[in-house]
């Protein structure tokens, strides 16, 4: 049956309008009209065709595109959105599946729907034709996470450690002033597996050209197998981290400054019971944090930082009782002529608890470096530093001659491969190793790790 769709269309010479009249166009023709419409300009008339063709074939593809690009011009963004959702659905190639998730994402944005078009640019990302396409998409996609007033981050690693519990290397338990004994096997190091699942998301309340405010909440997961022929639950070394924030930035005549305000539950497990007849227990301490930030640029390639901390640590175990903490540090970046940078930093924390092995200072010194460009297949970072650490009243069974003195050596690498990436995330490799030696034998380790990471690259 040949069915033909009336409309008012437009004779076009080039780009230019010369004639209008009424017509019939037969249906198989009425899409191409109505996308020579829009092509010349006219939404409105290539609304008007599309529809009628969608009126009786609501699977026409050309059509559907039309709609998609036309109606968002005309003020009807989910009348885009949902025609462009159609349209990927009925398409036949990745080419025509990249234009529509494009046209969705537009339709999306008009309509400050930032999340959504976000979504239907990862989509597009996968079926992008050539590097060019992707490399546009991205941007975009960037663009729009810069309006969206939500920002979301999910992450996860699982890495194989050889000290997924953080314990002594040795099984022997020395200290000045205590008798040497055994470590308990929860207190000696432990191999397996360590998975962490990573959520945060960020609202934006306020922005303006001199300040921002946003409200934010964040969720850290971990869990443990073991590897280690050793009775031992794995369930003893979970934790699950959760906190709300608030954070206020604003712009100074020279830098930023930022306050903070958090307040976090970290829960754990703890091995309660004589060996053989353990029992995991449940654990938390409430944290409140407050925070000053400061950022001072010295020039254009330099930028100094200072941060000021103070924390209060509320443990459920009435032997632990409050810790208050107070950090303060600084830091310097660079970037060279190459685009790569190098910083260093600077922090110094004081712990004071109601219980004494809870009472420290800690000074940490580390660096980093970061390469710009790629170098072949992956990008690198690199860090690392030392960290010594004082406890001057630390008690086992007997006060320890002269305090607990802790120094730790570590060094990290950040691996990413660029060349690797679906829907806009890329995979990573996390390694992290460190050394401490201490006067208290509990607390000699040695910890390396790997961790596979998924990283967003917008």
């Amino acid at each position: 049956m040949n069915f033909k769709v009336f409309a008012v269309v437009f004779a076009l010479s080039g780009s230019d309008l010369v004639a209008q009249e009424n017509t019939a166009v037969p249906l198989d023709q009425a899409s191409s009209v109505a996308a020579q419409a829009l092509i010349a300009g006219d939404p409105a008339l290539a609304l008007q065709i599309a529809e009628a063709v969608l009126a009786q074939r609501p699977d026409d593809r050309t059509a559907l595109i039309v709609v998609a690009a036309a109606a968002p011009q005309l003020g009807d963004a989910a009348r885009g959105r949902a025609a462009g959702a159609r349209a990927f659905a009925v398409s036949q190639s990745d080419a025509q599946r990249y234009e529509a998730a494009r046209l969705t994402a537009l339709a999306a944005a008009n309509d400050r729907r930032y999340t959504l078009a976000t979504f239907w640019l990862r989509r597009a990302l996968t079926v992008a034709p050539n590097e060019q396409e992707r490399n546009r998409t991205l941007n975009d996609a960037r663009g729009v996470s810069r309006l969206n007033p939500w920002s979301t981050g999910l992450s996860f690693s699982l890495a194989p450690s050889n000290n997924v519990n953080g314990g002594a290397e040795d099984e022997a338990s020395t200290a000045p002033g205590n008798p040497t004994g055994t470590l308990s096997a929860d207190a000696q190091a432990i191999a397996g597996w360590r998975g962490v699942l990573a959520f945060n998301t960020n609202y934006r309340l306020h922005q303006s050209r001199q300040s921002r405010t946003t409200v934010g909440a964040q969720y850290r997961g971990t869990r443990v197998r073991i590897t280690d022929d050793i009775d031992i639950p794995d369930e003893a070394f979970t934790s699950d981290y959760s906190e709300v924030s608030l954070r206020h930035e604003r712009a100074l005549e020279n830098g930023t400054i930022s306050l903070r305000a958090t307040r976090g539950l970290y829960e754990y497990r703890d091995l309660r019971g004589p060996s053989g007849a353990q029992v995991v227990d449940y654990e938390y301490y409430d944290i409140w944090r407050l925070g000053i930030d400061r950022q001072l640029p010295l020039n254009a390639q330099t930028v100094l930082s200072f941060s000021v901390g103070r924390e209060w640590l509320e443990y459920q175990n009435a032997g632990i009782g409050e810790v208050n903490r107070v950090t303060v540090g600084t830091g310097l970046v660079r970037q060279l002529e190459s685009r790569d940078r190098i910083g260093g930093n600077i922090t110094l924390v004081d712990n004071k608890g109601d219980n004494v092995n809870y009472t420290s200072r800690d000074l940490t010194l580390s660096g980093n470096y970061r390469w710009a460009e790629p170098l072949g297949p992956i990008t690198l970072g690199l860090g690392g530093g030392f960290r010594w650490s004082d406890y001057p009243d630390y008690n086992l069974l007997f006060a320890v001659t002269g305090g607990r003195q802790d120094r730790t050596v570590f060094a990290n690498a950040d691996i990413g491969f660029p060349g690797i990436s679906y829907a806009g995330f890329t995979p990573g490799l996390r390694i992290d190793a460190n050394r401490t030696d201490s006067n208290v034998s509990r607390f000699d380790r040695t910890t390396f790790s790997a961790s596979l990471t998924i990283s967003s690259q917008f």
